[in-house]
């Protein structure tokens, strides 16, 4: 049994895995400032850098940028990144002592690689500006790689928050000790990028975020990071999720896409590793049932209002990525027809009401405005 297991895995890992082949960061994603580049230990005078990329965010940027400003460490410089807004943004963020810095509209990605750019600080936090830190954020990230100097970057716990800021749940995230890179493969367990204190030097080592992710870019990030560096995790809750309708995870398609887009380009540095490569399969089934299911969801709700043209081309990424989601949709499509004669006989809930909380409870993923 052991001799044929092992020929098994021989196998798997000498396979092609399907999908889109990985694609090397460009070299113009991020330049690397090596004035800054430090691998000196925390200490009570390490300035940090938080960065707040914005696009049209009026509606939440003035909590965000106060609870930056309200960190109990010091010192502490907040950079908002404008990526061209045109709503009240640019006002908002002049009213604080920020450094507030515009560019046109060139999306989230070239937005944070320019925030660090311009960032002075040793360690560096990115905050949406729909979020918000709490205020010993940076404190306790700052005494966790204190503890942990062969680590790239201090992973922490949130909260969600309603769109009103009230809080509403906690995230349930496992507090990992060890084979972080393993773990992400299998799913993005980090979820939220504001809980993560990054240390600069390993930002400009990796080359910052692609360029080329409109969503996800966090998720790859990590994966990069993981891979070459220990990474640590901490159970205290240092930012707020906020959760609305414009968060970046609600776009089904393109978030299936993107994430599988985004752990094929590990295949390369799974192979040859059995334990690595059981960890990326299962992370493919589970985006693709998380997001697929998702969209079969949203599918089932707005068919009607979409253009031909969009409702084919969501379909055919069901078919691709996860065909068990056409069936969802049409038992999603017939439920409101059985729910009278179905609620009778089971509680009072209806088939439509069970189908939706089977498909809409997929773990968050980092909240994005999309610019």
């Amino acid at each position: 049994m052991v001799f044929r297991l092992e020929h098994i895995v021989s196998s798997l890992l000498a396979l092609p895995i399907s999908g889109a082949p990985a694609r090397p960061l460009p070299d113009s994603a991020f330049e690397v400032d090596r004035s800054h580049h430090s691998a000196s230990p925390v200490d009570g005078e390490s300035l940090v850098s938080i960065i707040i990329p914005c696009y049209n965010g009026e509606a939440y940027l003035q909590e965000a940028i106060e609870s930056a400003l309200s960190q109990t460490y010091q010192p502490v410089e907040v950079i908002v990144v404008d990526d061209g807004s045109t709503d009240r943004s640019p006002e908002i963020a002049q009213k604080f002592p920020v450094r507030y810095i515009r560019q046109p509209n060139r999306g989230l990605t070239k937005s944070r690689n320019l925030g660090v750019r311009k960032s002075r600080g040793s360690y560096v936090v990115f905050l949406d500006a729909d979020d918000r830190l709490k205020p010993d954020a940076i404190k306790t990230g700052l005494r966790v790689l204190a503890e942990h100097p062969e680590c790239a970057m201090a992973v922490g716990d949130h909260i969600f928050v309603s769109h009103e800021g009230r809080q509403i749940a906690g995230s349930r995230k496992e507090c990992l000790p060890a084979s972080h890179y393993e773990a992400l493969l299998k799913s993005n367990f980090i979820e939220m990028i504001s809980t993560v204190l990054f240390r600069r030097s390993v930002l400009e080592d990796v080359g910052g975020f692609d360029t080329r992710l409109r969503v996800a870019e966090d998720y790859e990030l990590y994966l990069r990071i993981a891979r070459d560096y220990p990474i640590c995790c901490h159970s205290t809750v240092v930012a707020e999720y906020r959760m609305h309708q414009a968060n970046a995870s609600h776009n089904s398609a393109l978030m299936l896409a993107a994430t599988l887009q985004v752990l094929r380009s590990q295949q390369r540095y799974v192979r040859g590793d059995a334990r690595r490569l059981f960890a990326f399969l299962e992370g493919i089934r589970a985006w693709r049932k998380q997001y697929g299911r998702q969209l079969a969801s949203e599918l089932a709700r707005s068919y009607r209002t979409l253009q031909v043209d969009d409702l084919r081309r969501k379909l055919m990424l069901l078919v691709m990525h996860y065909p068990q989601g056409l069936l969802v949709f049409l038992l999603l499509r017939l439920a409101p027809r059985l729910d009278k004669r179905y609620a009778g006989s089971h509680g009072g809930y209806t088939l439509s009401q069970r189908l939706q909380a089977w498909t809409n409870a997929p773990k968050a993923q980092s909240s994005n405005l999309l610019g």
